[in-house]
């Protein structure tokens, strides 16, 4: 039996996509306990990851699975979660409170100011550019592309597991 990979992440990331963007609308509240409890998200978003991993091994590739194909697999729930993410941060970002992008831009600016570090009139047009809600959104996905990919390198390393049939190996 050969598991389309990619049908089957898209069964089964609506859990991460949950946990991402609850991570995401705790972590936009300015109060401590509700970012510690986006940190315990975090640290949920990875167990489940592993647990929907393992779940898929066992179930569709009959208990078996080698690294690249976990890989893309943990990638690919990361990915499909991350895209709900981004549309919870573009309704958040242009409905909900949108000021939250111009907060996060100002205290950016402060930063710099405080690093006394100087920014040219084209870094700060693009910076506005791109604390606007579309812009924030496609580059979430990006971002959360590249924690997919880091998970997945460490997670598949775990997942995997070979075959130890002796007709296999020939």
């Amino acid at each position: 039996m050969q598991p389309n990979i990619a049908k089957s992440a898209l069964h089964n990331f609506h859990f991460i996509g949950l946990l991402l963007s609850a991570k995401f609308i705790l972590s936009t509240q300015r109060y401590e306990i509700l970012a510690m409890i986006a940190i315990f998200i975090s640290v949920m978003v990875i167990f489940m990851l592993f647990r929907t991993s393992l779940h898929f091994r066992e179930t569709e590739c009959e208990g078996f699975i080698s690294y690249w194909k976990a890989f893309r697999y943990i990638f690919l729930i990361y990915l499909f979660g991350s895209v709900v993410m981004s549309m919870v941060v573009l309704i958040y970002t242009s409905l909900i409170d949108t000021k939250y992008l111009a907060y996060m831009l100002d205290t950016i600016l402060k930063a710099y100011e405080s690093m006394n570090l100087s920014i040219d009139n084209n870094t700060h047009k693009a910076m506005q550019i791109i604390y606007t809600p579309i812009p924030f959104s496609i580059l979430n996905i990006f971002a959360s592309a590249f924690a997919g990919a880091f998970w997945a390198l460490i997670m598949a390393f775990f997942v995997r597991k070979k075959s130890n049939d002796l007709f296999d190996q020939q």
